[in-house]
């Protein structure tokens, strides 16, 4: 049996992408054009296979599709990291023996084009994570830190009891404290420009940067919000579409000293409301879900305390699925 493993030029053929979930086939299409290994630049390997025998023809068998981002080295340097977003294989089979020779061959790729290193994420739990977990004992040396959680919000007969609620403390919350809620669309570029800068400045979260490459993703202006206090910017919540009928909640934010005001939770109400509960609710199986949109994703990371925080106490209970990640890191000298 022969084995080839090619980078594949974007956007990939049919034939490769039975291999991308619909989740990631939008993130395929937002590849970068220009530089191939600039900072948010989206790399796919394609492993194919061939028997010996006479006449045989070229199997498409497995993908990788990894991203180049910012990160920090293990010195604590920021340099570009060969992230690795998915690798799949066309029987389970063919990924224990296969599976070893593609992340080699990506390893090495990064290396030779001055990669600090290589990152894979992982679900704790299921097949997927097993898999990776093998790969990483038979290929590298990697170290393991705990990533992100994963939340899929979308039986609206159990989210709007807990949205009532929370929309009845953030009423008691707020009492006399100056802050109010504007559409994002209302603010002007220059608004946004000036707070990018101030944010970097004073090391405060950043909202969604149009210049940051690392980001996959553009915001849902109907969909997103912007907290202000006398006509300053102070916060935000700024989401975006993961399907049509998916709206993830990306960035939730409010300075220091407005953590306890309520409006973090007004925030998250206002957009919760208008996008899935406007007017009426639909059914799938019999389970009544959001509508315009039927769910709802957050994101939390357990290093932002406040916000795992409150999603682990509020959401975790009423959730569809909660998924904890976790990240390998393979370093080069």
């Amino acid at each position: 049996m022969n084995v080839f493993i090619r980078r594949l030029d974007l956007p990939i053929d049919d034939e490769w992408a039975r291999f991308v979930s619909p989740l990631q086939r939008p993130f395929l299409s937002q590849a970068l054009v220009g530089d191939a290994f600039q900072e948010g630049s989206i790399l796919v390997w394609g492993l194919s296979i061939r028997q010996e025998s006479a006449g045989s023809f070229e199997n498409k068998s497995g993908i990788l599709v990894a991203k180049l981002i910012n990160s920090l080295n293990a010195n604590g340097i920021h340099a570009i990291l060969l992230s690795i977003v998915s690798i799949s294989f066309a029987a389970p089979k063919m990924s224990s023996i296969l599976g070893p020779l593609l992340l080699q061959h990506v390893i090495e790729f990064a290396s030779d084009h001055d990669c600090c290193g290589v990152h894979i994420g992982c679900p704790q739990v299921g097949q997927y994570g097993e898999f990776i977990r093998q790969l990483t004992t038979s290929v590298g040396s990697w170290c393991r830190k705990p990533g992100k959680v994963v939340v899929r919000l979308s039986n609206a007969q159990r989210v709007e009891p807990l949205l009532t609620r929370l929309e009845s403390a953030v009423e008691r919350k707020k009492g006399s404290t100056q802050w109010h809620i504007e559409p994002y669309e209302s603010n002007s570029a220059r608004q946004w420009k000036d707070r990018i800068d101030f944010s970097k400045e004073n090391k405060l979260g950043v909202p969604w940067d149009p210049d940051d490459k690392s980001c996959d993703w553009d915001p849902s202006i109907k969909y997103s919000r912007v907290l202000k206090s006398k006509n300053v910017i102070i916060g935000w919540l700024i989401c975006h579409f993961l399907t049509e009928d998916t709206l993830r909640y990306g960035k939730l934010w409010v300075d220091p000293g407005w953590e306890k005001s309520g409006a973090p939770l007004a925030l998250l109400c206002d957009v919760m409301r208008s996008a899935h509960f406007k007017s009426t609710t639909t059914t799938v199986d019999g389970k009544p879900i959001g509508y315009p949109i039927a769910s709802g994703i957050f994101i939390s990371h357990p290093t932002n305390h406040n916000l795992h925080r409150l999603v682990t106490s509020k959401f975790k209970p009423i959730c569809d699925t909660w998924t904890e990640l976790e990240n390998y890191f393979c370093y080069f000298d």
